[in-house]
């Protein structure tokens, strides 16, 4: 069964219940109140008889009273007891007995004996019991359920049909999520809603949701892409050079440093890699990072190739606290190096860091031709951007007399030191 469906029964299902509670207390509130009603007439009517039967000698009830009590009233039943003995018997039953004999010894009370309506009164030696049916007002709350029922059913397959229709348009955006995650690799989109309801709610989470299931799904495919292009070439290279040695049965030293240096480039880039996954993934491990030690590690680590290519590595590194990766960042920082020591050529390749207002920032410049137009981003660059992506930074680059690239992050300036108490600087 369906959600709408069941919704739809529980709303016809509750009006059901509620109106025919309803209907019932109306229906006791109504038996009660012609019953009251019935009973003031049946007073009244009591103490007419009985000061008739007071002022006759005989106790009898004159034949123009009896007449109107009967045709106008309703009186089925009049009886007069005097000390107990019946005395008068009339109205339109002919009864020569009493119908609530308990009443009688008691000498008052309203009571409902076998479909009788009876209401005794008693001043002095005279007792008076004026009695009605009850099948009028019978007839009347039975007419009352007749109308009742059926318009309690009607009402309530209304609200069930009401329901169905409302609640299926509450629905369109329930089904349409089923269809977006039936058909999530076909590229369905949610519909966006505006509404505050608990559905719109739950739709625009869903739809956000799906948005970053494709977005890591995209990333994936693009992290799988670029394995597979940049791997190709270092493991082309790596097998030709292993199948060259076992062809001549040997390696020599020129094979063994191109087997050096492709396991080199291989370990780059599986790092590569790695910090692109984490950097994408959003797999960060924030924590105090000064961009000058960084620079400086990177001067140290580097300054040998830079002599082996001819080229002078500089240093200009000036405080820059931030709370980032530094594993990324290092790795980051190393492809900006390597990439201007390879395409620099000749010249000079400076590293440098520094902090300008609330941005924390670090720099790797050369005296090279710069970057060229419609430069494809490579594996070493895409690193460097999404790593300042993932830190809430920026990845700049640039050609002014070379080629810049910097990487600037939100700067960071730990809480202020707190200032020792006289009373602790007077006990040290």
């Amino acid at each position: 069964m369906s959600l709408r469906t069941r919704l739809a029964l529980i709303a016809a299902g509750l009006t059901l219940a509620g109106l025919a509670l309803g209907l019932a207390l109306l229906y006791l509130l109504l038996e009660r109140t012609r019953l009251s009603d019935l009973d003031r007439e049946l007073a009244f009517q009591a103490q007419t008889v009985l000061a008739a039967a007071q002022a006759d000698p005989n106790n009898e009830i004159p034949p123009e009273l009896e007449d109107d009590l009967t045709l106008q009233s309703g009186i089925s039943s009049m009886l007069v007891f005097r000390e107990g003995k019946l005395v008068f018997a009339g109205g339109a039953l002919n009864a020569n007995y009493p119908l609530d004999r308990a009443a009688l010894l008691q000498g008052y009370g309203v009571s409902s004996v076998r479909g009788w309506r009876v209401h005794t009164l008693s001043r002095g030696k005279l007792t008076v019991q004026i009695s009605r049916p009850l099948a009028s007002l019978g007839r009347g709350l039975t007419r009352y359920a007749e109308v009742a029922i059926p318009l309690t059913l009607s009402l309530g397959l209304f609200a069930g049909g009401m329901a169905w229709l409302l609640v299926g348009l509450a629905l369109q955006q329930l089904e349409a999520l089923t269809q977006a995650t039936a058909h999530f690799e076909e590229g369905i989109q949610v519909p966006s809603s505006t509404g505050n309801d608990e559905v719109s709610t739950l739709a625009r989470s869903f739809r956000d949701l799906l948005g970053r299931l494709r977005e890591q799904r995209a990333r994936e495919q693009r992290f799988l892409t670029y394995a597979a292009h940049e791997l190709r070439t270092p493991i082309s290279a790596f097998r030709a050079n292993l199948e060259a040695a076992q062809f001549r049965g040997k390696l020599d030293a020129p094979q063994i440093e191109r087997l050096h240096g492709e396991a080199l480039r291989l370990e780059t880039l599986a790092q590569n890699l790695l910090a692109l996954s984490r950097a994408e993934s959003g797999e960060i491990r924030k924590q105090d990072v000064d961009l000058a030690d960084l620079v400086s590690e990177a001067f140290d680590r580097f300054q040998p190739l830079a002599l082996e290519r001819g080229m002078e590595l500089e240093l200009d590194a000036s405080p820059a606290p931030v709370q980032a990766d530094p594993r990324l960042l290092e790795q980051a920082l190393n492809n900006l190096v390597i990439n201007a020591l390879r395409y620099g050529k000749v010249g000079f390749v400076r590293l440098s860091s520094g902090l300008r207002q609330d941005t924390a920032w670090l720099e790797v410049a050369d005296g090279g031709p710069g970057f060229p137009e419609n430069l494809p981003e490579g594996l070493g660059l895409r690193v460097a951007r999404t790593v300042a992506q993932a830190l809430d930074g920026n990845f700049i680059m640039e050609n002014a007399q070379g080629a810049k690239a910097r990487l600037e992050l939100p700067a960071y300036i730990g809480p202020p030191t707190q200032l020792p108490s006289k009373e602790q600087q007077m006990r040290s």
